[in-house]
């Protein structure tokens, strides 16, 4: 039996707010992700340093993490390729990673990319789950993308 009329509006409206106050995070809760948050830059004397705040919420500990990175200069033209040594990144674990860039003003740099992974260890890794399940966001004024 079809329901018509206004009830089938009430109907469709209280299903759709019941739908919509589903949780979501659920299936969020099984995602493996290895986040990379750019969380400040700091000008020192003559460099310019790129703190990062990395969580390791994969299903494996990293014992060895280097990212390839190129650093755009303001205008959008490549100023230079570095590697980032992330070091060692436990299961479920928080490190805070701080890179120093020699001669460089933090003003000069206008976006930082992920180029890959120049390596990704682990006992239990294949060697691309640092790519695979990267998630990048800048907690600073410089946009970071992978």
């Amino acid at each position: 039996m079809a329901i018509t009329g206004p009830k089938s509006v009430i109907l469709a409206l209280v299903v759709g707010l019941s739908v919509a106050g589903t949780p979501v995070h659920a299936q969020d809760q099984n995602q493996q992700s290895l986040s990379v948050d750019l969380n400040a830059t700091q000008q020192l004397e003559q460099a310019c340093r790129l703190v990062f705040v990395a969580a390791n919420n994969t299903s494996a500990s990293i014992d060895a993490m280097s990212l390839e990175t190129v650093l755009f200069d303001a205008s959008g033209k490549v100023d230079r390729f570095a590697l980032f040594d992330f070091k060692d990144l436990p299961l479920g674990k928080t490190r805070v990673r701080q890179f120093d860039l020699p001669d460089t003003r933090c003003s000069d740099i206008g976006r930082v990319l992920i180029n890959g992974a120049a390596s990704c260890k682990g006992p239990s890794l294949k060697g691309t789950e640092c790519m695979d399940h990267l998630d990048l966001k800048s907690s600073s004024s410089m946009e970071i993308v992978g």
